[in-house]
């Protein structure tokens, strides 16, 4: 396990760790949301979400209601125990998902009443996270590195097919300077090849990144590794 990432991997693997214990209680959708049901209403907001993760991923193999019941459970014990960011970037998978229930459409209004998106949305820095299914986020942190500018630290995860058992079945790192205008953004002296550009283009609190797949231009990571794709910023 690369060290940097302990920053990234620990909150991550922790969430894995009490979805393990979880796993411990419930085997399929339906038990995962009643064990995650009475934590919830005990107020073990925590152990509520280890259990609704579990149910996600019983519910991402095909079960279309359990589906937008878990990722709705995973908003509002989100909302509930502080975490609003984590609950907007759950709603954007199930926005992601065209999931359209009348409890999606109501946390979509509470998520937007308890979020404070201009301060989110008004300086480049923070954390953002991308969905990689199976209740796995990679990150991306931006801060500023004492001149004016933004240094970016990227932690992807490949989830894997056993990552309750296992962890993520891939991890990488790569980290560089951003230079550009906070809305147009290229990666730089990030030790990637001339040819292998990474760029960002910051919209509100969503924030997308391409980069060029070729030969030794996903070193930095496992394999099926990649920093490309959207992004949801969580936190300040």
């Amino acid at each position: 396990m690369l060290i940097r990432s302990k920053c990234l991997l620990l909150p991550l693997l922790l969430g894995l760790t009490v979805a393990v214990q979880a796993s411990e209680e419930c085997a399929t959708a339906v038990q995962c949301n009643q064990v995650g049901t009475a934590a919830y209403q005990d107020g073990r907001y925590e152990q509520a979400i280890g259990a609704f993760e579990r149910q996600l991923r019983r519910a991402e193999e095909g079960d279309t209601a359990q589906l937008e019941l878990a990722l709705n459970n995973l908003i509002l014990a989100s909302l509930r125990s502080g975490q609003t960011g984590m609950a907007r970037a759950w709603l954007g998978v199930a926005l992601d998902n065209n999931l359209s229930g009348s409890s999606t459409r109501l946390h979509l209004g509470k998520v937007a009443e308890a979020l404070d998106y201009p301060t989110l949305a008004a300086s480049p820095t923070g954390r953002y996270l991308r969905y990689g299914g199976s209740a796995v986020w990679s990150e991306l942190l931006i801060s500023e590195d004492g001149s004016g500018g933004y240094l970016a630290s990227f932690s992807p995860l490949r989830a894997g097919a056993r990552v309750e058992e296992y962890g993520p079945a891939a991890i990488g790192e790569l980290d560089g300077k951003l230079v550009g205008d906070e809305v147009q953004m290229r990666l730089q002296d990030a030790g990637l090849g001339s040819d292998c550009a990474v760029q960002l283009l910051r919209e509100g609190i969503e924030l997308r990144v391409q980069e060029v797949f070729a030969d030794g231009c996903q070193d930095y990571g496992g394999m099926g590794i990649s920093v490309g794709g959207r992004y949801i910023k969580v936190s300040p």
